[in-house]
């Protein structure tokens, strides 16, 4: 049995809880882009409704105990959870027997489900499909094109849980950032600011970290958002924030000049 994305499935969609984190519903349309640049087909992103049935065409995703969804699933006996419940950024990417649908979609099928053991697991679990969908995680900030194919074939190879990571913290140092990185950011977004942050997060899952230590000349991670807005798309993300040698008690060395 596979699962079908591209243009075999036209009315494919993303399935998540209101309750879910917004960090995972964020990337959700991001790996939705992902598949529209593979395919040419957009997904759409839509609600769990209980009363609605399950499609077999559509992706499940959610976040194991934050997810009315996956609760739902795991009560109905249609999905497994054991494996990843109660582990450290975990996810289950599989496919689950399903009898619904409307119309010419009606009939029994296989949905994609991704369900994560926490925030971070589910958004590693979406990032997956990317990866087999062919598509780089440099796919933006290094311009790295995936190939077009009109479909994609989820198959039992493909099928997975993840381990446990064996290093807790991993991530990337933004360091000497002027001229370049510091020019750049000016340019296109006024500054080291939660936009440009995007960005750097976003790569940072998408090769499975969850550490930044931020620039720090002339910069400003706590204030720079504007005000808090970095702060915030950090914790949305599940990114963790450090600071570098020279930045005691967690302060960035520019704040210590507005004291």
């Amino acid at each position: 049995m596979s699962f079908v994305i591209g243009r075999n499935n036209p009315g494919l969609k993303f399935i998540l809880s209101e309750d879910e984190w917004p960090g995972v519903r964020k990337i959700a349309y991001a790996v939705a882009g992902d598949i529209t640049l593979v395919t040419g087909t957009k997904p759409g992103i839509c609600e769990h409704d209980p009363s609605v049935p399950l499609n077999p065409d559509n992706i499940y995703v959610g976040t194991v105990g934050h997810s009315e969804l996956i609760d739902d699933l795991v009560a109905e006996g249609l999905i497994d959870v054991s494996h990843v419940e109660g582990r450290r950024e975990v996810y289950a990417f599989g496919l689950m027997t399903v009898h619904g649908g409307q119309g010419a979609m009606s009939g029994t099928g296989q949905s994609l489900v991704i369900a994560g053991s926490d925030k971070r697991g589910t958004i590693y679990g979406l990032f997956y499909l990317s990866r087999q969908l062919g598509v780089s995680p440099w796919v933006w900030f290094a311009d790295v094109k995936p190939a077009r194919r009109s479909n994609i074939y989820i198959t039992d190879d493909m099928l997975c849980i993840s381990k446990e990571p064996s290093v807790e913290y991993r991530g990337i140092f933004i360091n000497d950032e002027w001229p370049s990185f510091g020019n750049w950011t000016f340019d296109r977004y006024g500054g080291f600011t939660a936009q440009m942050y995007e960005h750097v997060f976003e790569l940072i899952l998408r090769l499975n970290g969850n550490y930044l230590w931020p620039a720090m000349w002339t910069s400003n991670f706590s204030l720079d958002g504007p005000g808090l807005e970095n702060a915030i798309l950090a914790d949305e993300l599940g990114i963790v924030m450090s600071n570098s040698h020279h930045e005691p008690c967690l302060r960035h060395s520019e704040e210590w000049d507005l004291v």
